[in-house]
C-alpha cells in the first residue's frame, strides 16, 4: 500500500528541498527587517519601515508625548430636587 503511494506522490529532490528551505530562510529574514523590527522595536535598517509609516517620525513622538485630557461634557443641571 505505502508503494502505490510513494509512487503517486514521490519525494522532491535534496537539491529542490535545499531550495525551498532557503527560498523560507530568505523570506523570513526578509519579514523580519523590513517588517517586524521597525514595527515591533523601531529598528529600521533599510528605512522602508518609515516608508511604509511603521516607524513614528519625530514630530510624532513629540505629539505623543503631550497629554491631551480628552473633553468630558459636564452633566445637565437638574431643576428638580433630588429624592
Amino acid at each position: 500500500m505505502t508503494e502505490l503511494v510513494s509512487r503517486r506522490h514521490p519525494l522532491p529532490s535534496a537539491r529542490k528541498l535545499a531550495g525551498s528551505i532557503t527560498l523560507a530562510a530568505a523570506s523570513a529574514a526578509a519579514i523580519l527587517i523590513l517588517l517586524v523590527l521597525p514595527a515591533e522595536y523601531e529598528i529600521d535598517p533599510t528605512g522602508f519601515g518609515r516608508l511604509i509609516g511603521l516607524v513614528p517620525t519625530d514630530e510624532e513622538r513629540a505629539r505623543a508625548l503631550i497629554f491631551d485630557p480628552p473633553l468630558i461634557p459636564e452633566a445637565p443641571a437638574a431643576n428638580r430636587p433630588v429624592r
